[in-house]
């Protein structure tokens, strides 16, 4: 095989692997949820046959098999071509969210009954198991942000209705200062959880 075509093929092979693996990590989120109906599709149309050309290349290589005709440059052309599309396919369709990005689906915005506060929860990587939950809080007066996670248990909720308005928890002023009593909806879809949330702090506690 000419120095050029072998490293051409080469060239292929190692983006081929590369496209295949880059596509098992962002269906999958690293491994942190499984791969939905549209993931399964894209993995057995290019997934595979992305894979199998690669294996296929390698074994050429490695028996040092070389084209002696014009129907066979044209064959390996023609096979080079498809691995670049069927990889550019896979690269192109992984879906970072949930993985080198986080994916955020939150309630509508709230008012504590106090005024003193608009609040809302953020639900982190829902339906993954490195999913979790926190709320946000704007402070009125002063326009202050933050953020206080929270222990909702995040990887019992298997569907989450969203609609127009949502309000996934209720967020109530106690006796203290600083510190809000928190309790789920049934629009989570999980039993009612409850939670002690310190602003000062920043901390929440789960109520038994």
């Amino acid at each position: 095989m000419p120095i050029w075509l072998k490293f051409v093929v080469i060239v292929i092979i190692v983006l081929s692997a590369s496209s295949f693996v880059w596509y098992l990590l962002g269906a999958t989120a690293f491994f942190q949820r499984g791969m939905d109906i549209v993931g399964t599709t894209y993995l057995l149309i290019a997934g595979i046959p992305v894979l199998l050309s690669a294996i296929l290349f390698t074994l050429l290589l490695i028996k040092g098999w070389f084209p002696t005709s014009g129907v066979h440059y044209i064959g390996m052309c023609v096979g080079l071509v498809i691995s670049i599309l069927l990889s550019a396919i896979l690269i192109y369709s992984v879906n970072s969210h949930g993985w080198t990005k986080e994916e955020i689906q939150s309630d509508s915005l709230q008012t504590t009954v106090d005024g003193k506060y608009e609040y809302r929860i953020e639900l982190i990587n829902l339906f993954q198991r490195n999913s979790n939950a926190r709320i946000y809080l704007r402070d009125v007066g002063s326009d202050e942000e933050k953020y206080i996670p929270v222990n909702i248990q995040t990887r019992k909720i298997i569907v989450l209705g969203v609609k127009d308005v949502n309000h996934w928890i209720i967020l109530e002023p106690t006796d203290k200062p600083f510190v809000y009593f928190m309790s789920t909806t049934k629009e989570l879809g999980i039993p009612e959880e409850k939670f002690e949330i310190d602003i000062a702090t920043r901390t929440s506690r789960k109520l038994e």
